[in-house]
């Protein structure tokens, strides 16, 4: 999806800023090479500049020992190795001026002003800047040094450089916001639909999902050891500098709670607060050092971690452990299967490219999808390849930045090849009604993996 914020750039994008587009354009040298792996530079290469962050913050906070243990927990986060270092979210861009962020205000904030401190200070404000430009939970930096000013060094109110450096993060907004008003502020009604801070609607489900997926996308070892490194300095059995344990925990603990108070109300997503543990890993790493404990646990959470990687490529690519389908509707086959999200892509390109090559007289009809995915898996995979326009048609809320790129693709003429899977199966009858006279089943295409049957993908014929 994200790889289309860089295929019809903007100031501003429906459900995020556009730093991830931009950063995909960087390193695909605008689109120029145009591939998943090319694609994935954006999150990789910043992910391996994450890590020496990371030991940065770990070296000084005690010296190089804490810096790369602090490197070794970030390997064994999901949400640190995965989630911001191999798929391309806005997560990427948003972690990686994060931490530059976050470096720069350690090194002046809770210091003294002077020449180069007031120069750190200025480049925390411009990366909070871009941070806030990839993702929205980024005004938690400036939340965290505002806070930390306040209680500890007042010092820095005086200074008019502390007010010059919110120029950057007021550009970010800026920008956003001029985008939003010519745009009648959609990204903000969405949004607001998303979170809700005063409901009286417990949502159960929603706070335990919540509490799960901190605990698994950090990994349970890192989960763990945040909590007793933080019982450990309030029970006086964890010598840190106290200053400086605060600074941490005030650009952290806001951003956690915030997630987890939202979670009552509303569905939330556990990603949403990785960040604050990533920047937490050098005081938990500092907290393993200083005891000399848990230190080997982390090695081998780290060998466990990787060896789970190597059995999810497994899951995904050969089918592991999937068990056998049941079901004899074709519209319900792999319905439950998460893993075909990331599987059969390519095969159902193939197939489909094939069929139509059969059948000139449909041959150079544009396909439609109903919803953002899985219409950019189709976009990316199947429709791009074959030269040709999709269409997404739906409600806005459904369809996304979809709702833009449907004018910069033209006038949609009424007749097209609708096409959907038995994983996120959609009657097209039921979707469109009175939209379309005719409703036709081209052709059911079975995807298989490892030789059985993983799903079906369906094409239908939508005339006027």
């Amino acid at each position: 999806y994200y790889w289309l914020y860089a295929l019809y750039p903007d100031l501003s994008h429906f459900d995020h800023p556009p730093m991830v587009g931009l950063f995909i354009q960087f390193f695909t040298f605008n689109l120029f090479f145009d591939s998943e792996l090319f694609l994935r530079l954006a999150a990789i290469i910043p992910a391996s500049l994450n890590m020496l962050l990371v030991y940065k913050i770990g070296s000084r906070l005690n010296d190089d020992f804490t810096g790369f243990l602090s490197v070794s927990l970030y390997n064994i986060s999901m949400y640190g190795l995965v989630i911001s270092g191999i798929f391309i979210l806005p997560d990427a861009p948003l972690l990686f001026f994060w931490l530059l962020s976050f470096y720069y205000f350690l090194k002046s904030v809770p210091e003294l002003p002077t020449k180069l401190s007031q120069k750190y200070l200025l480049l925390g404000f411009l990366f909070s800047g871009l941070a806030i430009y990839s993702k929205y939970q980024a005004v938690y930096l400036l939340f965290g040094a505002g806070l930390y000013i306040l209680l500890f060094n007042r010092i820095w109110l005086k200074k008019g450089t502390t007010y010059l450096g919110l120029i950057f993060p007021s550009l970010a907004v800026g920008l956003i916001y001029y985008w939003n008003f010519k745009n009648h502020f959609i990204s903000y009604s969405f949004h607001n639909n998303r979170v809700s801070l005063f409901s009286l609607d417990f949502d159960k489900d929603s706070f335990l999902r919540e509490i799960l997926g901190q605990l698994l996308y950090n990994n349970p070892y890192v989960f763990i050891l945040f909590i007793i490194t933080i019982w450990s300095f309030f029970k006086n059995k964890f010598d840190a500098n106290k200053k400086i344990f605060w600074f941490f925990i005030l650009f952290t603990m806001p951003l956690i709670f915030t997630t987890i108070y939202l979670s009552l109300f509303k569905d939330t997503l556990p990603h949403w607060s990785g960040i604050a543990y990533i920047t937490f890993l050098p005081v938990i790493a500092y907290f393993m050092v200083q005891k000399n404990k848990f230190i080997k646990g982390a090695y081998y959470t780290l060998g466990i971690v990787f060896f789970l990687l190597i059995i999810g490529i497994g899951v995904v690519n050969k089918g592991w452990f999937i068990p056998t389908i049941q079901t004899v509707d074709k519209t319900k086959i792999g319905k439950k299967d998460v893993t075909l999200d990331m599987f059969g892509w390519e095969q159902s390109h193939k197939k489909i490219s094939t069929f139509l090559e059969k059948n000139k007289e449909i041959k150079d009809l544009p396909f439609i999808s109903n919803k953002w995915f899985p219409a950019s898996h189709i976009d990316f995979y199947i429709a791009k390849p074959m030269n040709k326009n999709l269409f997404v048609l739906g409600d806005i809320n459904k369809i996304h930045k979809y709702f833009w790129i449907n004018k910069e693709r033209g006038i949609f003429k009424g007749n097209g090849i609708f096409i959907t899977d038995s994983r996120n199966y959609k009657n097209p009858k039921d979707l469109y009604k009175n939209q379309f006279s005719n409703y036709e089943l081209l052709k059911v295409i079975p995807i298989y993996r490892n030789s059985k049957l993983a799903k079906n993908i369906f094409l239908y014929k939508l005339s006027k």
